[in-house]
């Protein structure tokens, strides 16, 4: 007797189930923690990216500095200069980027006979990203504490960014010595800046990242707090010297060569070429390196 097999019910599969509140709110914590996790990762990547592109700039600025330095038999460009005495702090005063300007590769523009230009202009190698001051909103640099805004520097031409270093020939020729020349005002010497009156050349900065509205700078700026328009007061805990993560700040040395380097290590080992026996001294040196460390830039701890 054979079985009747075609009322047998058939085994039917149970309805796939949809996730439970309790498992979507699982999923939902564990993207918010990935989030919290890369999102810094990804925000450092990117300032990493922009202080490398800042420091490939250097090293470009500071080939055309040895180019123009060569040309003009081992001696440095002026970093101030007017063709009037009357036109020191105006919009003609030239600054060495308008002399090594022939050598960049691109950014920056022609002097213009000391006429402004109507808008910001490509800042190219002149411009460092992680610089918030460049362009417009910044005062004009011959006059930062009035509160007039600028575009770039005195005449739009150049990006602020990148200061030559006034420390430079202070250990070979005492606190007043000037190794830059100018020519222009009563203070000025056009006849100094020649690279054999430095001691150390490649161990001593010639260019070095600046918030300030000026083209020249000094250690003494890395110790100094600057607003957020790059005026060197107001307790930001932010350096008028550009920094970077981990407490660093890229610099170009008078070979030629530009580096990251901790600031306040720039200080110690005196990379500016500032606090030797003829220069500010050691107690200078100690009280400088006290002051930057009490910046949040250059000591993340505070």
């Amino acid at each position: 007797m054979t079985r009747n097999r075609t009322n047998r019910p058939c085994a039917t599969k149970s309805a796939s189930k949809g996730f439970t509140l309790i498992e979507l709110l699982v999923v939902i914590a564990i993207i918010a923690i990935l989030a919290a996790i890369l999102f810094p990762v990804f925000a450092q990547a990117r300032a990493k990216a922009r202080q490398i592109t800042c420091l490939s700039n250097e090293k470009e600025l500071g080939l055309g500095m040895m180019m123009y330095i060569q040309d003009y038999d081992e001696t440095a460009p002026f970093f101030r200069a007017v063709l009037n005495p009357g036109d020191w702090w105006t919009s003609r005063m030239m600054n060495w980027k308008d002399f090594i300007y022939p050598y960049i590769k691109s950014g920056g523009r022609p002097y213009n006979n000391g006429t402004p230009y109507a808008n910001q202009g490509d800042g190219g190698l002149f411009f460092c990203p992680e610089n918030s001051t460049s362009w417009s909103g910044a005062p004009v640099w011959w006059d930062p504490y009035s509160g007039s805004g600028g575009v770039g520097d005195e005449s739009t031409r150049f990006p602020r960014g990148y200061a030559v270093s006034t420390d430079a020939g202070v250990n070979e020729n005492g606190a007043s010595g000037k190794f830059w020349p100018c020519v222009g005002d009563g203070s000025c010497d056009k006849n100094t800046g020649a690279l054999a009156t430095l001691q150390t050349p490649a161990g001593t900065i010639m260019i070095a990242e600046s918030r300030l509205p000026f083209p020249d700078t000094s250690s003494e700026f890395s110790t100094y707090q600057c607003t957020l328009d790059g005026v060197p007061s107001g307790g930001q805990r932010t350096s008028c010297i550009q920094g970077h993560r981990g407490g660093f700040t890229n610099v170009i040395f008078f070979d030629g060569h530009a580096k990251a380097v901790r600031a306040t290590v720039a200080i110690e080992k005196d990379f500016w070429g500032a606090y030797g026996p003829k220069g500010y001294g050691s107690v200078t040196q100690a009280n400088r390196l006290s002051s930057a460390q009490q910046i949040q830039e250059w000591n993340p701890g505070l």
